[in-house]
């Protein structure tokens, strides 16, 4: 078994400086053909020179940190090729992680930090030593690069392959949906930028969900589509002067799907349950009298009662089942409901109903439905029912509502009105920034309500499309918006043209909000592809370090002995020195290497494919 120890000391300077000696002596020595020597040992001298110099090339790239820089056409014209060579996106710069990348990381783990070799630290004590320092640096500097001098992360970890290439994330592994994992500053957003630049010179649909509205990451989306001429859609609930008007409850293929979502944004519990129950009736019967349901037509009959809402569903009703002249017939029927306290005509109408239509098993379910809401005794409906008003009224009054629930005919408001369904439709970009800083409990319900819609469009999709549309779906901090719905399309997307990328920081993030541990396996069982930035978390380093796999490192053991017998002579003794290769079983990943990634660089592994160990692009221009 081969072994190389590439901590060595370079060895090979004393025999450079010996022929470069000999070079200089041989043609001054007379020795005949002095000149075939000289020849040989200019030949040796080359050799040994390449030697230090793959040495020192790789000692300077395990003790420097860089950050790759890359200008926006360039990266397109990097874009064009990869997809014509391989049908893959640009990831950065990097190297395919094998067998022998572990063996250098665990031979550089076993290691004080100080004996990982590098510049000299008193280089960087002087300013004529930085100076050299920095001389040195530019040497041996990547294309493109510039020094990174943060301290987070470990340099030797990009460094240790000195053949890297482009990073290749091929266009079909990514319908089986992506996770970003990393920690604060790890690099996420950068990530996020390198792969919806894509995306939208590719001309993908794309819909992106940022609860922290990262002003770098919008202004970079923008100025792509302006550069693409693809239609830019921005909502953010904090700006409403430069946000669109979107509609979360525009898509749905069975009605029971309204107030679901907005059941889901409650705690569980039987008010959960009447008020889902509640909503269902009053957005039925929106639907049977012709009225399309919104936010604001929600809260309205969540607050006031169903009375008018039952009025105009019994109206058309009687209409349809042949009783032209209801009116009468109610004015008629009044002496049987006139002495009871609070009746009014929709009383009478009801009386109607049930005695021509219910007690003949020819009712309609919507306007039984109606009815019993309006019978339901008035204090228990407002003790149920006030469980989901405060949320209602979050999201369906002021100019929050303006935006969630818009009218066609308010022709003063100028804002564009959209949903997701057009905007898949018409190949748009659209952007949701939630500043969920400053508004969590809002932005969280937004988000979430717009990710049910986006659902039922991919179900409308799956469903009745022959040739689904390519579409993107990016969402950031996934933890704040994951409901049933998300779950539904990382399930399910793949057959409908979606592919989906979500980040987090932690596994504990996605528990804590779905509730169990089962849940959040379930998501992440779903997340066939992995980019890792540095993480913070053990758990979720194990988890991704437990996907990777094991690998066999080779360890080099060195044994010594001496010994003396009792009547040998006081000089005299045997010693013996042993040296052998033992194979030792390891992950192929450890996880001291994600928690030491610099800030920029992932492991990213694909699903029944290669790892890869990469460093982001700062985009620029």
């Amino acid at each position: 078994m081969n072994y190389i120890n590439h901590f060595r000391p370079i060895y090979e300077f004393r025999a450079a400086a010996f022929w470069l000696l000999a070079l200089l002596i041989l043609p001054l020595s007379g020795m005949p053909y002095g000149w075939a020597f000289a020849l040989f040992a200019l030949l040796v001298l080359v050799f040994r020179s390449s030697q230090i110099w793959t040495a020192l090339k790789f000692r300077m790239a395990i003790s420097t940190k860089w950050l790759t820089t890359l200008d926006v056409q360039k990266l397109l014209k990097i874009q064009q090729r990869m997809r014509k060579e391989a049908n893959s996106m640009y990831l950065g710069i990097g190297y395919e992680w094998t067998q022998k990348h572990c063996q250098i990381a665990h031979d550089i783990l076993r290691m004080p930090t100080t004996d990982i070799p590098g510049l000299p630290r008193w280089l960087s004590k002087s300013r004529t030593g930085r100076k050299i320092e920095e001389a040195i640096e530019s040497i041996f500097a990547p294309a493109d690069s510039i020094r990174d001098r943060m301290p987070q992360g470990s340099s030797w970890i990009h460094g240790m392959e000195p053949k890297k290439g482009m990073v290749p994330f091929h266009y079909k592994a990514m319908g089986g949906h992506t996770l970003v994992g990393g920690t604060t500053g790890a690099g996420k957003t950068r990530t996020y930028e390198v792969i919806s630049t894509q995306v939208i010179h590719l001309g993908d649909v794309l819909i992106i969900i940022d609860p922290k509205n990262d002003a770098e990451w919008k202004r970079r989306v923008e100025r792509e589509c302006g550069r693409a001429g693809r239609k830019f859609l921005y909502f953010n609930q904090a700006k409403p002067s430069e946000s669109i008007r979107l509609n979360p409850i525009e898509n749905w293929s069975q009605p029971s799907e309204i107030p679901s979502r907005i059941a889901q944004l409650m705690e569980e519990g039987p008010f959960r349950d009447f008020a889902f129950l509640f909503i269902d009736r009053a957005v039925k019967g929106e639907l049977f009298v012709g009225d399309k349901p919104t936010l604001l037509s929600i809260l309205k009959y969540a607050q006031s009662g169903v009375t008018t809402l039952l009025e105009r569903g019994l109206k058309r009703f009687f209409r349809e089942n042949g009783l032209p002249d209801w009116e009468n017939l109610v004015t008629a029927n009044a002496a049987n409901i006139g002495n009871k306290p609070g009746a009014s005509i929709v009383d009478g109408m009801v009386a109607l109903y049930h005695t021509r239509f219910t007690a003949l098993d020819k009712g309609h379910e919507t306007i039984d439905g109606l009815v019993a809401t309006h019978t339901h005794d008035k204090e228990h409906y407002m003790r149920i029912i006030a469980s989901v008003l405060p949320l209602l009224q979050m999201l369906a009054t002021g100019e929050t509502g303006l935006m969630l629930s818009p009218k066609a005919d308010d022709f003063d408001d100028e804002r564009e009105i959209w949903d997701i369904d057009k905007v898949i439709k018409q190949k748009a970009v659209l952007y949701m920034g939630l500043d969920s800083l400053s508004n969590n409990i809002v932005q969280k319900a937004i988000a979430s309500m717009v990710l049910a819609d986006v659902a039922a469009v991919c179900g409308s999709i799956y469903n009745f499309y022959d040739v689904p549309p390519d579409v993107v779906l990016i969402i950031d901090e996934i933890a704040e918006a994951i409901n049933e719905q998300v779950i539904q399309i990382l399930n399910k997307g793949r057959g409908a043209g979606f592919k989906a990328f979500v980040a987090f920081q932690a596994r504990a993030d996605l528990e804590a909000r779905l509730g169990n541990a089962a849940k959040m396996l379930q998501v992440l069982g779903n997340l066939n592809n992995q980019i890792i930035l540095r993480l913070e978390d053990s758990d979720t380093a194990q988890w991704f370090s437990d996907k990777v796999g094991e690998t066999a490192i080779r360890n080099l053991v060195v044994t010594g002995s001496t010994s003396t017998g009792s009547e040998a002579h006081v000089g005299e003794f045997n010693g013996s020195v042993s040296r052998s290769l033992q194979l030792e079983k390891v992950p192929l990943i450890p996880t001291r290497l994600i928690h030491g990634l610099p800030n920029l660089q992932y492991f990213m592994r694909i699903s029944g494919a290669a790892v890869y160990q990469g460093r982001i692009p700062i985009l620029q221009g």
